[in-house]
């Protein structure tokens, strides 16, 4: 009778046991069929640039990690993507803070009306420093400095971006906070000479200029090209101008470690340098759904030392920190991931 008994329960046990794991089974598959196949269109750089490269590296791996999600790279632009994500024309994009807050709030001269439906993943995916080259031979360390030449009627020579670049609007805002613009370097008498990077290179070399703004990844080549030369320093951006433009554009504040062009990144540049950085951040679309954006994100975040080999602007993103420097409002799927992971409060 106890055999019985024992045999009895045994079957029960395996019965029991079975049905549990067709459970399991069954809510796995459930779960893994929440989410529905889709294709995206990600809006990166021209093709065969930094940034199609990187995208495209990136897609591949998303769909390798999750095969209901193909990612389409097509061509396009920093100041362009913000505007095709938020109209819906591409699903994701690549964006640089500063251009992205400007994007989204239709901030001129580079936007003429909000682009209010474009969201973020993460960020930062590359940094661009700020670069003020002056003469070492002009005999001065700081923006500060040469603002106050300016506005004592000091006549300089300057290169900066040329219209209708994206750097130059930001390289404005950091000469407004010191009271100056390029119309009052003229109206001191100096010469405002805006070019391409290239040709602000050879102006300078060539003496036609002591003064060049710029905005680069580093080590940059054409300021490397500078240095090399003859002497130079990168004029200090102060802390406050910093933080300023980080509340206005999003660019990094002083908190985040990253504003800093280190000392010996050039010939001869004995200190450390604060000056303004942008970044590069992960756009999508409003419209794109909640558990696709979810599985975007937890892939970035899951797999960060294949990430970082893909392309090196990769090895800035952080996933904790992922949703922390961004421009644009995070999207409701990737501040999902960040809080059930735990890296968002």
């Amino acid at each position: 009778m106890k055999a019985y008994l024992r045999k009895g329960c045994f079957a029960v046990l395996v019965v029991m046991s079975l049905m549990l794991l067709m459970a399991a089974g069954t809510e796995t598959v459930s779960a893994a069929e929440e989410l529905k196949p889709t294709t995206l269109s990600w809006v990166a750089g021209g093709v065969g640039g930094g940034w199609y490269v990187q995208a495209g590296g990136i897609a591949r791996m998303i769909t390798e990690k999750e095969p209901k999600i193909v990612v389409k790279v097509v061509p396009g632009g920093g100041m362009v993507n913000p505007v095709r994500v938020s109209g819906g024309k591409d699903d994701l994009g690549w964006g640089i803070t500063f251009v992205d807050k400007m994007a989204y709030t239709g901030m001129a001269p580079l936007f003429e009306k909000p682009n209010p439906n474009v969201r973020a993943i993460g960020g930062i995916f590359g940094t661009y420093y700020v670069h003020f080259v002056a003469a070492q031979d002009k005999g001065i360390k700081t923006v500060a400095e040469l603002a106050e030449l300016v506005k004592a009627g000091k006549a300089v020579s300057v290169a900066a971006p040329m219209k209708g670049t994206s750097d130059l609007p930001l390289i404005e805002n950091v000469l407004a906070f010191y009271g100056i613009s390029l119309d009052a370097i003229k109206k001191a008498g100096g010469k405002v000479h805006q070019a391409v990077y290239a040709d602000m290179t050879s102006l300078y070399q060539d003496r036609h200029v002591d003064f060049v703004f710029t905005h680069l990844a580093l080590p940059a080549a054409a300021i490397t090209e500078m240095f090399v030369s003859r002497p130079s320093v990168v004029l200090a951006v102060s802390n406050a101008c910093i933080d300023k433009l980080a509340k206005d554009l999003g660019t990094l504040g002083t908190d985040s470690g990253h504003q800093i062009i280190h000392k010996g990144t050039y010939k001869g540049q004995a200190e450390d340098v604060p000056t303004v950085v942008s970044t590069g951040e992960l756009l999508v679309g409003k419209a794109v759904a909640d558990d696709v954006v979810y599985a975007i994100t937890k892939i970035l975040c899951r797999n960060i030392p294949e990430l970082h080999k893909i392309n090196n602007a990769n090895a800035t993103f952080i996933a904790e920190k992922g949703w922390l420097h961004v421009a644009v409002p995070l999207h409701p799927g990737a501040e999902k991931f960040y809080r059930e992971a735990g890296f968002m409060k």
